[in-house]
């Protein structure tokens, strides 16, 4: 039996203490030091080889392209990941000196799939002109039935240059006859609009997760998706029942503070407070280490 404590719940589960934290896409925390999990290569083959039948299957046997359009793999919102993640982004303390929240939309009407071709070749223009590196990224289904995007990041880019990026975009898929983009004006569309997160961070930050992970829609493409060094962030503490007095101290202890959900392996309990900011010190610290090792390795 382990606790298990993030920024916005606390939960007992029985799984086997493994890591001191958890949350990060590659790494673990074992015996005070940071391991880096690589990925099981028996894994990978199985992989090459469902990928290598697949398409022997579909070279052999075409499918109807109306099934295949009804069969269509569909991907769901992981809100509770999302919001983690932005508060282990928001923590940082590069974060703290600058963190902007921008919102990209498109044209009304234009598909889904145009809009997150238009979205990639936008994000890598940004990486490669405007130095983006940390960033986590969301989908959203407007009121006009067109998906726009949501972005958090620390680093700073100059608005006219990135709509200047977004304008060029739409006008290379208005020249390739996307019809959407005909009627539109693409040198004056001011699709990206973006927001310094500055004071009251805490209750922003709290309201920009809630925003951003409103939506209950299922996507044909990934809804959401962040830089690798904001993915190999921490975002919860492991511990077992020799540190329970450490972390149960600094919460309250009323059941009435707490939104509670149990199922066979685990139970929840969600915070109706704003918990102690000295519970997260490792945690900080931690990614602090993590943050900044990435940094020097890329440079």
């Amino acid at each position: 039996m382990s606790h298990q404590i993030s920024y916005s719940s606390i939960s007992l589960n029985r799984r086997k203490l493994i890591s001191l934290f958890s949350g990060s896409s590659n790494k673990r925390i074992v015996d005070g030091e940071i391991i880096t999990v690589k990925r099981d290569h028996r894994n990978q083959v199985k992989e090459k080889i469902r990928e290598e039948v697949k398409k022997i299957i579909e070279e052999s046997f075409p499918i109807d392209e109306k099934i295949l359009k009804e069969n269509k793999k569909s991907y769901k919102l992981n809100k509770s990941k999302v919001r983690k993640k932005c508060h282990a982004l928001s923590r940082l303390k590069k974060s703290k000196n600058f963190l902007a929240f921008y919102s990209i939309s498109f044209p009304c009407g234009l598909s889904d799939e145009i809009c997150y071709k238009i979205f990639n070749t936008w994000l890598t223009r940004c990486r490669t002109n405007c130095s983006l590196k940390s960033y986590l990224w969301i989908a959203e289904r407007q009121k006009n039935g067109t998906i726009h995007f949501h972005m958090l990041t620390n680093d700073y880019m100059p608005i006219i240059k990135v709509n200047g990026f977004m304008a060029s975009c739409l006008a290379s898929e208005r020249e390739k006859g996307v019809d959407v983009l005909k009627e539109i004006k693409t040198e004056n569309y001011n699709g990206v609009d973006v927001k310094k997160v500055d004071k009251n961070r805490k209750s922003l930050i709290g309201y920009l997760t809630k925003y951003i992970t409103k939506n209950d829609i299922e996507f044909s493409h990934l809804p959401w998706h962040c830089s690798r060094d904001v993915s190999r962030l921490f975002t919860s503490i492991n511990f077992d029942s020799s540190e329970r007095d450490k972390y149960f101290d600094q919460i309250p202890e009323s059941p009435e503070k707490y939104n509670v959900y149990i199922t066979d392996n685990y139970k929840v309990a969600g915070f109706k407070f704003r918990p102690n900011e000295k519970i997260y010190e490792d945690l900080d610290i931690l990614n602090e280490t993590i943050y900044h090792s990435q940094k020097k390795l890329k440079e």
